[in-house]
């Protein structure tokens, strides 16, 4: 399975109603998909606030740039909100992965859980959960494990 092909900040996005407030969150968000058990190449780097994945601001301007999502600051990442052309394009992208690749299923799944868990969670609220604090106590710039079972092992 590759998280690349699955596209699951754009999912995210979607489970989330269409519209995330912060860029913040949506890190934190994507980092709580990285923490659920199983394989994901979602990757995240400690910041100041927690855990932040570089590729974000990459994914929400291609975005931008296809006209399926819009920033309240063009390619920040601050307030995103998928447009009406995106919500039609993830729900034909969803039946369509669906339909031809098996580990969709799997992706989708870890996102909907992570929609339903975390999505009404402010920004501070997804930074005081236990995981992140501890994460915190490591030095800024270091890479964290790709899931909770390499986590464990540490």
């Amino acid at each position: 399975m590759s998280d690349e092909d699955h596209h699951p900040e754009l999912l995210l996005l979607h489970e989330i109603g269409g519209e995330i407030e912060g860029r913040g969150k949506y890190h934190k968000l994507l980092d709580r998909y990285r923490r659920e058990p199983g394989e994901s190449d979602v990757d995240s780097v400690l910041k100041e606030r927690g855990p932040f994945n570089e590729g974000l601001s990459r994914s929400v301007k291609r975005y931008i740039d296809m006209g399926i999502v819009e920033t309240d600051e063009e390619g920040q990442s601050r307030d995103i909100e998928e447009t009406e052309k995106g919500e039609r394009y993830v729900s034909g992208f969803e039946r369509t992965k669906s339909y031809l690749d098996d580990s969709f299923q799997r992706t989708h799944n870890r996102v909907q859980k992570i929609a339903s868990k975390y999505g009404d969670k402010s920004m501070n609220e997804l930074v005081q959960e236990e995981d992140v604090q501890e994460d915190k106590k490591r030095s800024l710039g270091t890479p964290l494990p790709g899931d909770s079972n390499s986590q464990e092992q540490e």
